[in-house]
Parts: structure tokens; C-alpha cells; sequence
């Protein structure tokens, strides 16, 4: 499944996104949870933040999965970068779906006249001694 900003959202389910043949970071999340339960292997859904080797500005966060590997404890599987996260990944929640582990969660009270803009930067501490 490719790859694509800006075809889906996060109403979107896993399987129209696997229909669509494209989707983003939350929709191969929810596509590897769903093969796994298939098959048994407990996994779980991560939402956080990746720290991009070539900027600190960023669009969104980010989400990836993880299995529970017998012997090994949880696993995680960042299937939009083909990689296991690492050092640069913040883990913000997890649960089973992007619904339990959404950064942020709400409840708007009121006109539906309001806005809401977000800007994310992940940058690397300093740590003076």
C-alpha cells in the first residue's frame, strides 16, 4: 500500500484504506494491526512523534504498531518507514486503535465557528552539565 498524504483521514477504517491502495502512517498502523489479530499475535496501536533527520518542522504526528514477540517483549513495527522505531520516536499513547491513542482528544461545546491550527516541531534536547 503506498504512501499518500491527503487521501485519508483519521475517519477513514483500515479498509478503505487498503481499498484505496493508499493511505498515510495511521492507516498502515491499522492495516498490520488488523493482519495480526488475525493471526493471534497480540498488537497494539502507537501515536506520537518521529525526529526527521532533515528538518524539525513538521505537518503531523505520527503513528506506527506494535506486536508482542514471544521472548522479546513488544515490538515495533513502523510500516510507512520500513524501519523498527528507534531513539527518535515519541511514544505519546498507545491502545487498540488511532481512537484509544489520539494525542489529543476532546469535546467542543458551542458554535461550530471555532478553528483549531496545530504546528509540531521534534528537535533533540540539550542537555547542559
Amino acid at each position: 500500500m503506498r504512501y499518500e498524504t491527503g487521501t485519508t483521514t483519521s475517519q477513514t477504517t483500515a479498509s478503505e484504506a487498503l481499498g484505496a491502495g493508499t493511505g498515510v502512517c495511521q492507516d498502515h498502523a491499522h492495516i498490520f494491526l488488523g493482519c495480526a489479530r488475525i493471526m493471534k499475535v497480540p498488537a497494539r496501536y502507537v501515536s506520537g512523534y518521529l525526529m526527521m533527520n532533515d528538518r524539525v518542522d513538521q505537518e503531523a504526528g505520527h503513528a506506527w504498531a506494535e506486536a508482542f514477540v514471544a521472548g522479546l517483549g513488544w515490538v515495533g513495527f513502523d510500516i510507512s518507514n520500513q524501519i523498527s522505531p528507534d531513539a527518535r520516536y515519541v511514544r505519546v499513547a498507545t491502545g487498540r486503535d488511532y481512537r484509544e491513542a489520539a494525542p489529543i482528544t476532546g469535546i467542543s461545546s458551542g458554535g461550530h465557528t471555532d478553528s483549531m491550527t496545530v504546528e509540531l516541531a521534534v528537535a533533540q534536547q540539550t542537555v547542559d552539565q
